[in-house]
């Protein structure tokens, strides 16, 4: 690769920091190995053969992730150390980032994170932060997106609702509850809730007395058995296990569950910090999607983006609404 570059086994000795002669020597026996010719000898600078050009094309492909694999070696070798910004939505901060900075912290001491809120930007470059942490689908932009977790919506209330009201047997039961209403940072209020099984699909408009775009408002109410709500399953874990809120319609699968989601500016993810939340993130996210309650359920798939999340989000932060 340094001839092919430089055009001159000189020139590659030089770069490389060896002798002319051992960047001959190395090349010939490459040459004899492959059974092939790579350099053209005849001109000056140096021609690489055709099958050279493939050669290098690919070496460097390997190359790259050789690098990439020392790196990763070198920031597992060497405590991780500095200050990383995240934003995160409302969901996130209030749901998962608690328990995860705890954690975090313990495997990660000299790492100072500082949180912001997120509002309704979701463009990196806006937010002039590290990283993001959302729950929904970032819309495209120069940085690294990845999921980290897919959700599942579920229909819940307090024992003590579905004993005074009755539970649905059909989503469309749901239009006779009433419902605590989501308001996403977009200024959209979740209504229509979309529900499939089978071959089947229905779309049920609710209605309620509370509409907030903070979920742990619509948890006071939901928890004393005053509504209904539509919730991220991974939001509800410990309610689930100790018995107060109680899931109904699990025949049924609720649409458009937004996944929880990461973003990271591309400068920075090989730094150690950054690296280290990312892996973290990722590891403590999967951990929570293999417990999910409740078990014994289908498999949760990707979700399709919601057509209202179209029309705000998708076309990037040249919108209003990024």
């Amino acid at each position: 690769m340094a001839a092919v570059d430089n055009g001159s086994f000189s020139a590659a000795a030089r770069r490389l920091g060896v002798a002319t002669p051992s960047v001959h020597r190395l090349v010939q026996a490459l040459e004899a190995e492959l059974g092939v010719s790579l350099i053209d000898r005849s001109v000056q600078p140096l021609r690489p053969t055709p099958y050279a050009t493939a050669y290098v094309e690919r070496a460097r492909t390997l190359l790259t992730d050789l690098r990439e694999l020392d790196a990763s070696l070198h920031d597992q070798s060497s405590a991780p150390r500095g200050i990383i910004s995240v934003a995160a939505d409302s969901v996130v901060r209030e749901y998962l980032l608690p328990d995860m900075l705890a954690a975090f912290h313990t495997r990660f001491p000299d790492i100072e994170v500082q949180v912001l809120e997120a509002g309704s930007v979701r463009d990196l470059a806006r937010l002039g932060t590290d990283l993001l942490m959302q729950s929904g689908w970032p819309p495209p932009q120069d940085a690294v997106l990845r999921t980290l977790a897919e959700t599942r919506w579920l229909i819940v209330a307090a024992p003590a609702y579905w004993a005074r009201h009755g539970q649905p047997k059909l989503p469309e039961d749901l239009a006779r509850h009433g419902c605590a209403l989501y308001r996403t940072p977009f200024g959209e209020v979740l209504k229509r809730w979309v529900f499939e099984r089978d071959d089947q699909k229905q779309a049920v408009d609710v209605e309620g007395w509370l509409v907030s775009d903070s979920r742990s408002v619509l948890d006071g109410p939901l928890l004393a058995g005053q509504v209904v709500a539509r919730v991220n399953d991974l939001s509800v874990r410990r309610q689930l296990a100790d018995g107060s809120l109680h899931p109904v319609l699990l025949d049924w699968t609720g649409l458009h569950a937004p996944p929880i989601s990461l973003v990271a500016k591309r400068s920075l993810t090989r730094q150690p910090r950054v690296r280290a939340w990312i892996d973290f993130a990722a590891g403590y996210t999967a951990e929570l999607a293999r417990a999910r309650l409740p078990g014994g359920l289908q498999a949760v798939r990707p979700s399709e983006r919601p057509e209202w999340w179209k029309r705000r989000v998708s076309a990037g932060p040249r919108n209003a609404h990024p």
